[in-house]
């Protein structure tokens, strides 16, 4: 009985050690997870950064195209409003705009000429 005593006591150390052994290396793996979790975290920040980043670029190309675009559309919409309302000046006056100018124009020598004239009195 000795000796069977010995044997259960050594496979029991073994169990006992073995358990030990399969905590330890659940723990280490614990560690490792851990460890190669942060370093992915911070691979993923800084790859999040960097496409961060890149878009705020891209951004700024971006908004430079649409103030451009949308400049060109205001010069546009400005010509065509001007237009519009001088066709509807037109129609209703039937004075056409640009004959308007040059008679303000005309209207405008005139009255320097009466001013010199005057003055010469």
């Amino acid at each position: 009985m000795i000796m069977s005593d010995n044997t259960v006591v050594k496979a029991a150390k073994n169990v006992v050690e073995s358990g030990e052994g399969v905590a330890r290396n659940i723990w280490l793996a614990g560690l490792g997870l851990y460890s190669r979790s942060l370093e992915e975290a911070q691979q993923l920040n800084e790859k999040t950064n960097q496409v961060f980043d890149e878009l705020v670029e891209r951004g700024k190309e971006v908004e430079i195209e649409a103030k451009e675009c949308i400049g060109k559309n205001a010069e546009k919409a400005t010509d065509e409003v001007e237009a519009g309302m001088n066709d509807l000046f037109y129609r209703l006056s039937g004075v056409d705009r640009e004959k308007l100018e040059r008679m303000d124009e005309k209207i405008d020598k005139l009255t320097a000429a009466v001013e010199k004239l005057a003055e010469a009195e």
